[in-house]
C-alpha cells in the first residue's frame, strides 16, 4: 500500500468523521422534524374532527359548509354497529389543478347521532409541511456543506502550521550529510513533543558525526601507520635482493618476502579505498565519458591481452554519466580486470556501452558463480594469487551508493556483468 502524507491523512480522517456525523445528524433531524410535523397535522385533524361532530350535532345532522374554514371532510351514514377508534394514515389524492397525486394526511373515525352511525373522514395536505421540511433540510444542508468545506480547509491550514516544525526537521534530516562538519539546524516549537524530538535528532546526528570523524581518522591513521613500515620493509628487501653476495636460496626467500609485502601493501590500500567508499568520502561529481574511460583502461591490460591472445571486441557509444570520476574509474577497472584475470588463453572479451548500460562479456573455463556470494568480500572466483576477492565487492558498493545496479549472468561458457546507470543523468552522443 502506498504511504500517505500525515497532513493529508489527518485531514481526510477528520473530514470523514465530520461527514459521517453530518449524515447521522441530518437523518435524525429529518425524522424528528417529520415526526413533529405529522404530530402537528394529527392534532389539527383531531381538533377539526371534534368541531365537525359538535357542529353536526348542534345543527341536527346538517352540515353547514359555509361555517367551516375547511371543507376537506366527508360524513357518510353507516350501518348499525359500525364504530371504531380514530385512525390516522397517509394517502394520495389526485389534484385536478396540478394533474398529479399529492400526499395527504387522513383521519378516519366514527360517531353516533340520533341512533345513526356515521363515518367521518378528514384530510389535510402534507404539501405545506413537506415544503417546510424540504426547505429547512436543504437550507441546513447547504449551511453544513459550507461548514464542512470551511472545516476541512481551516483544519488543513492550522494542521500544516502545527506540523511545520516536524516537516522542517524531516527536511533537515533528508539534507543531513554525516561527512560534513555543519550540524543540523532545527526550529524551536511551542509543542513540547516536537522540541523533545528535535533534541533527540540533534544528539543523534552529533553522535553520528563524531563517530564518523573518529572512524575516518582511525582508518586513515591505521592505514598510514601500516603503509609506512611496509614501505620500509619493501625498500630494504629491494636493496638486499640486488646484493651480489646473496646465494640463490636467499634471493628466492627475499623475493617471496618482497612479493608478500607488495600484496599486503596492495590489500591495505584496497581496504582503505573500500572504507572510504562506504563512508561516502568521494563528494565531487562530474560528467564522465564512459567510452573514453574504457579505452584508457584497456591500455593498462595490453600486456595480458597479448600474452593470452585474447580477442577484444568493442561497441562503444559516448555515454556521459554524472559520477565521481575516481569511483567510476575504479568500477570499470575492476570489471575489466576481472574479465582478463578469469579468462582463458585465446578467449574473448566483448565490451558494450549503449545508452545507460555498460556490459562486459568474457569467456571462462569456470562454472556459473554463486550469485549469493559473488559480491561478498574476499570471495575468490579462482586460486589466482593476484586476486584478493575484493574487486567485485568494491564494484558492487560503488554501484549501490550511486543508485546503479550491477547484475551477473552466465551464458554458456561466458560470464556477463551489466551496470545499469539508472538514477544518474545520462546522455548519449
Amino acid at each position: 500500500m502506498k504511504p500517505l502524507k500525515l497532513l493529508y491523512l489527518t485531514s481526510r480522517n477528520y473530514l470523514a468523521i465530520f461527514f459521517g456525523l453530518l449524515v447521522l445528524f441530518f437523518g435524525v433531524f429529518y425524522f424528528i422534524l417529520r415526526f413533529e410535523v405529522t404530530q402537528n397535522i394529527d392534532e389539527i385533524l383531531f381538533n377539526r374532527k371534534n368541531y365537525v361532530i359538535e357542529t353536526f350535532t348542534a345543527r341536527n345532522g346538517k352540515v353547514p359548509y359555509e361555517e367551516f374554514s375547511f371543507t376537506d371532510f366527508t360524513i357518510t351514514p353507516e350501518a348499525a354497529g359500525y364504530t371504531f377508534d380514530d385512525v390516522y394514515s397517509d394517502t394520495l389524492i389526485f389534484e385536478k389543478t396540478d394533474q398529479e397525486l399529492d400526499e395527504y394526511r387522513k383521519l378516519t373515525t366514527s360517531f353516533t347521532f340520533d341512533h345513526q352511525n356515521y363515518k367521518l373522514e378528514i384530510v389535510k395536505a402534507h404539501l405545506e409541511a413537506v415544503e417546510i421540511i424540504n426547505t429547512v433540510v436543504i437550507s441546513l444542508g447547504l449551511i453544513f456543506i459550507l461548514m464542512l468545506a470551511v472545516f476541512y480547509f481551516t483544519t488543513r491550514f492550522y494542521s500544516g502550521k502545527l506540523w511545520y516544525p516536524f516537516y522542517h526537521s524531516l527536511e533537515q534530516l533528508k539534507k543531513f550529510e554525516v561527512e560534513k562538519s555543519a550540524g543540523i539546524e532545527l526550529l524551536d516549537s511551542r509543542i513540547e513533543e516536537f522540541n523533545e524530538l528535535n533534541k533527540s535528532i540533534a544528539d543523534l546526528t552529533e553522535r553520528a558525526q563524531n563517530s564518523f570523524v573518529s572512524q575516518k581518522q582511525f582508518i586513515e591513521n591505521a592505514s598510514h601507520e601500516m603503509q609506512t613500515p611496509l614501505a620500509v620493509i619493501q625498500n630494504q628487501l629491494e636493496m638486499w635482493i640486488g646484493d651480489a653476495n646473496l646465494t640463490e636460496y636467499h634471493s628466492e626467500k627475499i623475493r617471496m618476502l618482497l612479493d608478500s609485502t607488495r600484496r599486503l601493501s596492495k590489500l591495505n590500500k584496497t581496504l582503505l579505498l573500500l572504507s572510504k567508499i562506504e563512508n561516502q568520502q568521494f563528494f565531487e561529481t562530474e560528467k564522465n565519458d564512459v567510452k573514453i574511460l574504457v579505452e584508457k583502461i584497456l591500455t593498462y591490460f595490453e600486456g595480458q591481452q597479448e600474452n593470452l591472445e585474447i580477442q577484444v571486441s568493442l561497441q562503444l557509444n559516448s555515454v556521459y554519466v554524472e559520477a565521481n570520476p575516481m569511483l567510476l574509474d575504479v568500477l570499470l577497472t575492476n570489471l575489466v580486470k576481472n574479465s582478463f584475470l578469469h579468462n582463458i588463453a585465446k578467449g574473448s572479451i566483448d565490451i558494450r556501452v549503449t545508452e545507460n548500460v555498460f556490459e562486459i562479456i568474457n569467456t571462462s573455463n569456470s562454472v556459473e558463480l554463486p550469485r549469493n556470494k559473488l559480491f561478498q568480500r574476499f570471495f575468490k572466483q579462482s586460486a589466482a594469487k593476484d586476486s584478493w576477492g575484493l574487486g567485485l565487492a568494491i564494484a558492487k558498493k560503488i554501484c549501490d551508493i550511486n543508485g546503479w545496479s550491477l547484475k551477473y549472468e552466465f551464458q554458456g561458457n561466458k560470464q556477463v556483468f551489466k551496470v545499469h546507470f539508472g538514477k544518474s543523468p545520462v546522455a548519449v552522443v
